[in-house]
């Protein structure tokens, strides 16, 4: 009797033992399902693109096609992740010369950097630059200003030799036309001058603004 018991506990144990086991296993794999689901939820398994006709093409990788008309990437459920827009030649054109243009102008803010070091020396190099165009054009005007007044005196000679009906000396009116011709000379160099100072003040306004970004 003794033993018929042992027998059928030992059997219950085995039966307890065996359902553990299934419980287990079947929590084990319930749990990867789930966990393996939002994993797999966002990976990329197809790419779909459409054609003139909005006729749909699918496949698992990505040709040159799918390239040129833009696609969308889809997980195992046909939902789409994300987008790619259409590749433009256009565009890429653009955006190639966009850093053409960039990277020249960085190339040109090294050189800037090296040659004025930053906003105070480039201010101080504008304003001596300036100073001495503008004592250049100073002593323009102050030329000009004595021609003007010699061509007064000689205007003032030959009227004299006019009114007393006299021939107007040859050395008078070779003085005329020299002080006539530098009178020219002076006002074209007074107006080159004046160009030279708006344009280096430009050129040193541009390169402290460049500098200042860079600080």
């Amino acid at each position: 009797m003794l033993n018929k018991n042992i027998s059928c506990l030992s059997n219950q144990t085995v039966i307890l033992k065996a359902v553990v086991l299934f419980l287990f296993i079947f929590g084990y794999v319930f749990s990867s399902n789930t966990w393996a689901e939002p994993l797999q939820k966002h990976k990329t398994q197809y790419y779909r693109y459409y054609d003139n006709n909005g006729v749909a093409t699918i496949s698992k990788n990505v040709s040159p096609t799918h390239i040129r008309r833009g696609y969308e990437a889809l997980d195992h459920n046909m939902a789409v992740i994300y987008k790619v827009p259409a590749y433009s030649v256009e565009a890429d054109l653009k955006q190639e010369r966009s850093r053409a243009i960039q990277s020249e102008q960085a190339r040109k803010d090294q050189v800037l950097k090296r040659s004025y070091r930053n906003v105070a020396y480039a201010t101080q190099k504008k304003k001596d630059a300036l100073a001495v165009l503008q004592k250049q054009i100073d002593q323009q005007y102050q030329q000009m200003r004595q021609l003007q007044t010699d061509r007064s005196s000689y205007l003032k000679q030959r009227a004299n030799y006019v009114l007393d009906k006299k021939s107007v000396p040859v050395q008078l009116q070779k003085n005329l036309d020299n002080n006539a011709l530098h009178i020219k000379n002076t006002r074209s160099t007074i107006e080159q001058l004046k160009s030279t100072y708006v344009k280096q003040e430009q050129q040193f306004d541009y390169m402290i603004s460049r500098l200042q970004r860079m600080e």
